[in-house]
């Protein structure tokens, strides 16, 4: 049998990939009454007793506040817009949870492992793990979708080849964090990126690795650029996007 456990508020915004969630958003209207919406959160590794557990006890809750709450359903990866924006500037989903065996491992109790994930979101930028590998570059992509207020990432290789004109890359490194900015990308979005690169500095670097931004166009005589690129084996102009992928 499994049982609601409330999460300190110093945990809020801090998921983990084999458990479920449930949290309650409840928003005071000006005629006095109150908004509720309740989003069960399912991670990756939850198991289904556990996931449906918490499906149930959402449907309780409703029935507790009067039956008049919005209920969502919220897979990771797959998070409604609604939920991205109670927690910024992004959600970084952790390995363990009760459900997958896994025990909950805190960031400054391990060396800083490499991953690579993909972020999605319009308002806010959720950052899904997909795969890691020690003492190896990670790479994000910042890209941009409807105009530059909202923005998602997307996984890519690590490889020169995943790097364009358009969007924003992060790099994770074991000692620095680099933020690519395409020369087509917006002020907006370099700002949405630069909340993110801190969010990583603060949570897997323990505040104490560099940052660096390194801007389109810019070649090795740029000590920061040179370095950026020498991750990538060396700088070598990026391809424009011909006619036929600009209008595919």
């Amino acid at each position: 049998n499994f049982k609601p456990v409330p999460v300190p508020t110093s945990s809020h915004g801090k998921f983990y990939m084999g458990d479920s969630y449930i949290i309650l958003k409840t928003t005071a209207l000006k005629n006095g009454s109150f908004r509720h919406d309740i989003h069960y959160w399912l991670g990756k590794d939850t198991s289904q007793d556990e996931a449906g557990t918490a499906a149930i006890l959402t449907v309780e809750l409703d029935a507790a506040l009067g039956g008049r709450a919005v209920q969502y359903r919220e897979s990771q990866g797959n998070e409604t817009e609604k939920l991205l924006s109670y927690f910024r500037p992004c959600i970084m989903p952790q390995p363990g949870g009760v459900a997958s065996g896994f025990n909950h491992v805190e960031v400054n109790e391990q060396e800083h492992v490499t991953r690579l994930y993909v972020c999605r979101g319009k308002h806010v930028v959720h950052v899904k793990e997909v795969s890691f590998l020690n003492h190896c570059p990670v790479q994000f992509k910042v890209s941009s979708f409807l105009d530059c207020a909202g923005y998602f990432t997307n996984q890519v290789p690590f490889a020169r080849s995943s790097l364009n004109h358009d969007d924003i890359f992060i790099l994770d490194t074991k000692s620095k964090i680099f933020q690519f900015n395409g020369s087509n990308s917006c002020i907006q979005e370099r700002g949405k990126a630069l909340e993110v690169v801190q969010y990583i500095k603060d949570t897997f670097h323990e505040g104490k690795c560099e940052v660096a931004a390194v801007e389109d166009g810019k070649l090795m005589a740029d000590a920061e650029a040179g370095e950026f690129w020498a991750l990538f084996g060396g700088f070598a102009p990026l391809p424009r996007k011909t006619a036929s992928e600009e209008t595919g």
